[in-house]
């Protein structure tokens, strides 16, 4: 570990408010829950935490609430090692996701963004983004990715993106492919952008690489020219709950990225991080270095000619 590098993570601060099933229910139907768990959340927030469990230091940017549930949520962040400094606290009802989790882990969500709407390119420091030497910015919608990534790009800090439930208006924003280094995506959210873009579209605009989470599949990293590698791995833990395991693959692969300029290397280490998270209830990954080490062991990592969705 090495708290020589910084990061800055922008995005939100959420309530997540989670309940277990056996299922989820459908159209009309009523359903007793196995588990509650009400807890912080939110994919910078997340991306934050596993950042900080590993070793590198990383600033929170984002609006929260003055309501009580949000100081609690900046505080756990602030007991994980987050540096919550540069939190805007606005009066406005705070970001609230519910979040259904059935019996393999897999998960449906409703978000509510509250507070987080209010957070504008005016919040993020230069005297912060200064020091930094990655930004990752997560679910903020593609005009304000754009905006923050255009006050940024005249520095040689790395950009990265995770755009989640804003993938849609990336094509209103293309300009915003000049200004990133990474977009990582998931398969549904790379299908979705297929229909409006085509993936060498994205890198003539100046993409440095593609990174698409494929859940139980792993993951794969594109580069220009169409050079694929693929990671995949078999769960150490029984999956149950997949909150935040693409938030741990986004941070466990940026800091493995700025720690050895290798995307196999990055993979690797994103692939075991989103693969442990789903053995875990919660938004945040526990970082155990023992089991973390094990889970790595299985993580198989290999160059192949093309991507299973080159079409896209």
């Amino acid at each position: 570990m090495n708290e020589t590098y910084t990061h800055v993570s922008i995005g939100n601060i959420n309530v997540d408010i989670t309940v277990y099933v056996e299922k989820f229910p459908t159209p009309g139907e009523s359903l007793i829950a196995t588990d509650l768990d009400i807890r912080p959340g939110g994919a910078a927030s997340n991306y934050a935490v596993a950042v900080a469990q590993y070793g590198h230091r990383v600033y929170l940017i984002a609006s929260a609430s003055n309501h009580d549930f949000a100081k609690v949520a900046i505080n756990a962040l602030k007991n994980k090692g987050v540096i919550v400094d540069k939190v805007k606290i606005v009066d406005s009802p705070p970001g609230v996701v519910l979040v259904i989790v059935q019996w393999n882990g897999e998960r449906t969500m409703i978000k509510y963004p509250g507070a987080n709407e209010e957070l504008s390119v005016e919040d993020v420091p230069v005297d912060v983004v200064e020091k930094a030497h990655i930004i990752h910015m997560a679910s903020i919608n593609a005009s304000l990715a754009l905006e923050v990534s255009s006050k940024l790009r005249s520095s040689s800090t790395m950009i990265t993106y995770d755009p989640g439930v804003y993938v849609d208006n990336i094509h209103k924003y293309i300009k915003l492919l000049e200004n990133i280094d990474i977009l990582f995506l998931n398969e549904k959210e790379l299908a979705r952008l297929g229909k409006i873009i085509k993936m060498d579209t994205l890198f003539k605009h100046g993409l440095s690489m593609l990174v698409v989470k494929r859940g139980e599949k792993g993951a794969v990293a594109i580069l220009p020219g169409g050079s694929c590698i693929q990671g995949k791995t078999q769960p150490i833990k029984k999956p149950v709950d997949a909150t935040g395991a693409g938030d741990a693959f986004d941070a466990f692969f940026n800091v493995k990225y700025l720690e050895s300029k290798d995307p196999s290397i990055a993979l690797k280490y994103g692939v075991a991080a989103g693969a442990l998270k789903v053995g875990y209830k919660g938004s945040f990954l526990p970082f155990d270095t023992k089991l973390f080490n094990l889970q790595l062991e299985k993580v198989l990592v290999e160059r192949v000619r093309e991507c299973e969705f080159s079409d896209i």
